[in-house]
This record gives C-alpha cells, structure tokens and sequence, in this order.
C-alpha cells in the first residue's frame, strides 16, 4: 500500500465510532470557618477501600478545584493547608460528573506543618498495566532500576545476552516518563543499571499497548516514571549509598526543580560506580567422526561500572492554553574488565589442550540527546500537541586477548595475541503530531502521525597477531552501513456505552524501509514492508470492587542494532558471542483478560508470535568447532501465561503482597535445518513484606522464584532471591536513612544450556553477575515546601525514546 494512501485512511477513520473507558470529573470548594476560599490548599482524591491516593491537585485563587478523568469507583476527598486542621468529604460513589459539598477547614496547629502521607500500595493493577511504586521500597533504596525490574512479577534479566523478557516473552520497549527510549537494547541493561532507583517514582509495566504507542515490543513497554516536584521555588532531593559485595559500589545522585511564574527548571544527575566480580563457566559436547569433542572453560572477571546520567529540561507557559519543553539527556557509560579465562579441550575425555586467556576490554556508550515539545489546548478536551527528537549515540568497544596454550601433559606450546574493535556511531532522529478531542462525555478520539530516520556506520574487525603483525580475520571483521527509516501513524477512540461498560479500539500503520550493506557481502538487508496494528480494549465495572478489561493489540519486533551491526566478545579462542543481520522481524498477537477484586488482580494473557527473534542461542560451527552465542529467529513461540496479585493484611504493623505468575510456553525453531520443538511450564513467585515497627522506623523483607524457562532453544534451570531493608525516617531536616542487604542467599545465578542430542548439541553454561551486597543509602529532601505552585502542568509529549539493541 502507498504511503499517501494510508495517510487518507488514517483521516477517514476519525469520523468511525470507536471506544474506551469511562472517566468523570469531581469539582468543590475549600473554604475556611469564615466561608472564605482557601487559595492553593492540597486535594487529595482517595480511594473509599483503602485509602490509597488516587490523584491530587491544588485550589485555586478563590478556593475552587477540579479534578478530571477519574474513573467510575468510591472515592472521598481530603483537603489539608498550612496552619489548619485538615478535614474530608463523606465516603462518595462516582458514576459521573459531580460537584462535592465545601470542604470546612479549621484553623490550628498553626505552629507546625500537617503532612499528609498517603502510602500506595507496592503494586496497583489498573486497565492496561501493572504499576510498581518504586518510592515506597526500601529494598530499592541504593540501588538500579535494573535491580528494580529483577524483583518484579513476570519479569526476568539475562545480564549476560543483554535481554529483558516479561512473562516469558522477550522484546520490551522501555519508556523514561512516557517517552521511549531509543538506546540500543544491548547498552539498555547498563543504561538501567545506571539509573538510581531513588530518583524513580514508579515502574510501569505494560502487555498490551493501545495504538498511540509503537507497535514495536512483543512484550510490550516498561515505562519509568521519574519523581517530580511541583512546590513553587527551588526543591529537589539527593542521596548517597555506599555498598559492598564481591567488590565495592556506590549509587549517587541528586535531583530539582526550580519553579517560577510561567518558568520551570528541572533536571538531574547520577553516578554509579560497581566494581563487583562476576563468573561465566560455559562448557560444549559434540561428536566428530565418531569422536567425542568437548570443551570447558572458566572465567573469572574483574569489572569497573562507572556511569554519569544527566537530564536537564525546561518548561515554558507560553499562555493559558500553550506550553514549550526542552528536554536535554546524555550519559557516559564505561565499563572496564580483566579476566582469566581457563578452558581445556578434550577428546572422548581425554585431554588434548588446555588455553589460558588473559584479556582487558572497554566497552563504552557515550550519549546525546535533545527533546523539543509543545502543547497547545484549543479547549479543556481538546489539545494538539509535537515533539521532535534528535539522539546521537557512541560505542567504543576494543579488546586486547593474550592466549598461552598448552598440550593435553600441560607443557607450554606458544603465546598468541589477538584484538577485536568495534566502533558505532548511531543518529536517530524522531519527530511526532499527536491530536486529541473529546467532543461529547462518552466519545474521545486521538490520532497523530510519525517518522523515525536511523542510520549507523559499523567498524567490527578481529585481528590475530602472526610473526609480530596483526591480520585481519576476513570471517569476523566487515564495514556495515545501515539506512532505516520508519512512518507511522494511528487513530483511536473512546466510548462510553453505559456507566458500567467502556470500549477502546484503535489501529495503527507502521512502513519500515531498511537497507543495510557491508563491505563484505554487499546489500545484506534490503527490506520494504507496511503492517497494520489493530487494538481493542474492554472495561467493564461489575460492582464497586470489582471488575474486569479485556484487550487484544498486535505488536512487531524488529531486529535490534546491536545485531544489524555485529560486534565479536571471546570468551576463550572457540567460544564468542556475536550479532546476526541476516534476522527477520517477528510479528505477534497479544489477548489479555484482568480481573480486579479490590486490591486483588487476576491476569490471563495469550501471545502467538511468529519468527520470534531468541537471543544468545547457542551454535556449534560443525568446520571449525567454535561455539557461538547469536540471536536467531524461530519459527514461533505461543505462551500462555496467569499472573494473580494477593494482598494480605496480616495486622496493621504487616502487610504483604504476593504475585504468582505460570507461564507455559511451547516453542518451535530450527537447529542447522532440522525442527526442534519444546514445551515447558514455568512458575514463578513475588513476595514482599512490609512491616511499622513505629512511625519513623520500618522494615521489608522481599522474596522471589522464578522456575526453569526457555531463552530460544536453551533451557535455564530456577532462580530464587531474597532481600531485607530496613529505614529510619528523621525530621524532614535530617532525611531518611536506609540499610539494605540484597541477594542474601548470594543465589541469583543463570545456570543452563541447549540439550539437543539429535542435532549434535549439549551445552552448559553459569553466568553469575550478582553478589549479596549490604548497601547503607543516606537520603535527604530540600529547597521551599511552604509555598506550592498554582498551576499543574503536563508538556503533554510523554511518549517517546526506543528501540536500540
């Protein structure tokens, strides 16, 4: 179909009927005993069950609030001002637009300031997604958001193929505060290990996308949501953390927001510095003319993370109705190692050879990012808004390798030394339009249009040094260039059948041209293809407490770049790990049905996927021996998956919440063109506990299991984990003071491999990355919390940043 041509649809489909789920808006009146209004005083609209906080909001000039897009439910509302006693509505049920009796606030303690804390639960499942609040773990204190997404539900890091999979299937797309993030998937894992969890606020996992979000990402998104401050003046926060497990870390960073008439400034900065060591065993079995030929190896690394993270943005009201964002990023991610490899090779268990390899490498993401972003409201429901993006990414990977070998006695043979380089500068280049109108309370509709432009130049070689010159090894060295371009665009739209059911459907085109071409093999990518995206979403509220959403969206997954631009990582002479440009993208369907009960949630999902792209699959080249670790398509992969939330109160001191997830997946891919097919079922568990021992002192203790799963044809054996965090709150002068001790069983481990005896493969492999680490992180707020800003504003471009790999 011609591009021109879809456009033309996309604009015929706004008059088309299509749904969503029912809000209303609450409005009311905060005035003091003398019935004057209260200017600027806090609202806060609690959930009736729990009293959880819902949303919040800020009075007016003249006392008057309102508050939008507030879902059918009981509700009751607090209102709190310096120097008077807070008070609240009655219990309220919602079912649509209503205005609340005043809120009556009495003057007193006028000495001290009323805080009003209203703690969220750890997890909240709403509609299309599942939310981890980040601020109110202790665990989480001192640490990564990679950390964060370890101990989530459904949720597994393989550190070691740089891959994040949720509920069994790979492919996510993570978002920074709406945003996608476009660093490539293989420098995400550092990116989030990078990233302090005490500037997150929340972890939002999302399965099954509407049509405004990318149709890239079987798995769907991961969106980040960083804290924010919107106190008039300057506020922020920083913390520092020292750890110490098999080696020294330590996670700062600091955070503020200066606010000022029609002026916000905010921005922030961390460093992470992680020298812990890690350990990879790998071992390989293969028959050669009727001989047994295997190989094991052990490596012992040292590593230096060391990582700077900076965001500064700015926010400008242009008018009542349009406001500009720029937004700046950049981070510098280096990552040092030396390492002692030791293998020996063997033939029917006899040794033959054994190699001591000794290497230091540097792997090095330099990045820079600008964001420009307005908004303009043409009426309370009707908005259009744009954001354009530019990011420039730098990997600089070299490697030095001294190889001493030995005969099967042990005797020293000879010294070889061998380089890999890599070298990849990526420009990306992002510019969205999105509308949105609400012409009536029951129908909404959005649509918008995009364009992404990528494009990297890829410098791999490998080297090995012969009579004291280094030459070239043809089969591992090239020049790639890739040219890729992407137009998108979308239409959706909300209804409101009654006050119990809501629809939302939408559907999105997607146009992909991607060229890639080496100076080794010429055009080795040249691909042209549009794909259509549908979704539809279905909400229905049965009862106060209970109801249930049922959604279907159809994704796609594109071949990462870190695979279209091959790199080399040896492990030992014969086993590396490497890309693969020759991969197609896959293209899945997703189904989902939720039920909430309360607190309670029940999940069931359903994912078909078609040449699903398994990373780190393992591959014995039959010429020359050599194990190799690549991504490679699969001929599908359905999973099917049940994950349920069970919140416990066990006294008003302890509470828990606890996440079973089953997963059964069935996977059929092809080993040097032979079928393989595989079933497994795998179960997993997510506990954490939070106990009051007072007001300023608590406790959290925080267990997981996650069963044996696939990684394409390997097969990983359990993973279990347990963590304990303890906290102490001081005056707001003094800050809040938190000891956690991670990994305590030192157990999180991958240990696994591919077992395949009729096509001539048995691997075995442990990657051990984590430590059991004791952290002590020292957090304080400052700046102005007496005078609140009179405005709540959104830049309204919260959707962008992706794919890399």
């Amino acid at each position: 179909m011609k591009k021109t041509s879809f456009f033309t649809v996309v604009l015929c489909l706004v008059n088309s009927v299509i749904f969503s789920q029912t809000t209303h808006t609450i409005s009311g009146q905060i005035s003091d005993t003398n019935d004057q209004g209260i200017p600027f005083a806090n609202v806060l609209l609690m959930k009736a069950s729990d009293s959880t906080l819902v949303k919040g909001s800020l009075t007016n000039e003249d006392g008057a609030y309102s508050i939008n897009e507030i879902p059918t439910g009981t509700y009751y509302v607090q209102g709190t001002y310096l120097g008077f006693q807070s008070s609240r509505t009655d219990n309220f049920e919602l079912r649509s637009h209503l205005e609340l009796p005043v809120i009556i606030l009495t003057e007193g303690e006028a000495l001290g300031e009323v805080v009003v804390q209203a703690r969220k639960p750890l997890y909240t499942q709403k509609v299309d997604r599942l939310v981890i609040n980040v601020e109110n773990s202790i665990v989480s204190s001192g640490g990564t958001a990679l950390e964060v997404l370890e101990r989530s539900p459904g949720v597994v890091i393989n550190r070691q193929s740089n891959d994040i999979s949720v509920v069994g299937k790979e492919g996510v797309v993570v978002m920074i505060n709406g945003k996608i993030s476009y660093v490539p998937t293989s420098s995400l894992v550092q990116l989030l290990d990078g990233m302090s969890a005490d500037n997150i606020e929340s972890i939002e996992l999302i399965t099954t996308p509407p049509a405004n979000f990318d149709a890239e990402g079987n798995a769907g998104f991961i969106n980040i949501v960083m804290k924010k401050n919107s106190d008039l003046g300057l506020n922020g926060s920083y913390s520092l953390s020292a750890g110490y497990g098999k080696g020294a870390t330590s996670n700062d960073n600091i955070n503020f927001n200066y606010r000022k008439n029609d002026f916000n400034l905010f921005g922030s900065y961390s460093f992470l510095l992680d020298k812990r060591d890690q350990i990879i065993k790998t071992s390989r079995e293969f028959r050669q003319d009727g001989d047994l030929i295997s190989n094991a190896s052990v490596t012992d690394r040292e590593p230096t993370q060391r990582n700077h993270n900076v965001r500064l943005g700015a926010d400008y009201q242009v008018s009542d109705k349009t406001i500009l964002g720029v937004i700046l990023t950049g981070f510098d991610n280096k990552w040092t190692m030396d390492a002692l490899n030791n293998s020996m090779d063997a033939v029917n268990g006899m040794p033959v050879g054994f190699v001591e390899l000794a290497n230091t490498e540097r792997n090095q993401l330099k990045h820079f990012g600008g964001n420009f972003n307005i908004k303009h409201d043409f009426t309370e429901n009707q908005f259009i808004s744009m954001d354009v993006d530019y990011l420039f990414y730098e990997f600089d990977n070299p490697t030095d390798y001294t190889n001493r070998f030995f005969d099967g006695s042990n005797t020293f043979l000879r010294t070889e030394l061998l380089e890999s380089r890599k070298e990849t500068p990526l420009t990306t280049l992002v510019g969205k339009l999105d509308y949105s109108n609400r012409p009536t309370d029951k129908f909404k509709f959005e649509l918008g249009v995009k364009g992404i432009k990528n494009d990297f130049e890829n410098d791999v070689s490998v080297a090995n040094q012969i009579d004291g010159v280094f030459v070239f090894d043809p089969s591992l060295t090239n020049f790639s260039v890739l040219d890729e371009s992407i137009l998108a665009g979308y239409v959706s739209g909300e209804y409101t059948i009654d006050e119990k059911t809501n629809v939302k459907a939408g559907v999105r085109y997607e146009y992909t041209d991607s060229k890639l071409d080496t100076d080794t093999e010429g055009t080795v990518v040249d691909r042209q293809y549009g794909i259509w995206f549908p979704s539809v979403f279905l909400s229905r509220q049965w009862t106060e407490d209970l109801s249930m959403n049922l959604s279907y969206s159809k994704r796609i997954t594109r071949p990462t770049f870190n695979d279209l631009a091959p790199f080399v990582i040896f492990f030992e002479p014969n086993t590396f790990i490497s890309g693969n440009a020759s991969l197609q993208p896959a293209i899945s369907n997703a189904y989902k049905y939720d039920i909430n009960f309360k607190n309670y949630f029940l999940s069931f999902s359903y994912t078909d996927q078609d040449s699903s792209i398994a990373n780190f699959q393992e591959r014995i080249d039959p010429e020359t021996g050599r194990l190799i670790f690549e991504a490679a398509n699969l001929d599908y992969t359905r999973t099917f998956s049940i994950i349920a939330g069970i919140p416990v109160k066990i006294s008003d001191w302890w509470r828990t919440q606890n996440n079973l997830t089953f997963v059964n997946q069935q996977v059929r891919s092809f080993y040097l063109e032979e079928p393989v097919e595989q079933e497994l079922g795998i179960f997993s568990v997510n506990s954490t506990h939070s106990f009051k021992i007072s007001d300023s002192f608590s406790a959290e203790l925080s267990g997981f299991y996650n069963g044996p799963g696939f990684f394409g044809n390997a097969r990983y054996d359990e993973v279990y984990g347990i963590n304990l965090g303890l906290q102490k709150k001081f005056s707001d002068k003094w800050g809040t003071l938190k000891f956690s001790i991670n990994d305590i069983l030192d157990s999180v481990e991958f240990n696994g491999g591919t077992d395949l005896p009729e096509q001539n493969i048995l691997t075995r492999n442990t990657f051990d990355f984590n430590n059991r680490t004791f952290t002590l992180t020292y957090s304080r707020n400052f700046g102005n919390k007496e005078l609140r800003s009179a405005r709540n504003r959104e830049t309204g471009s919260e959707e962008e940043r992706r794919r890399i790999n």
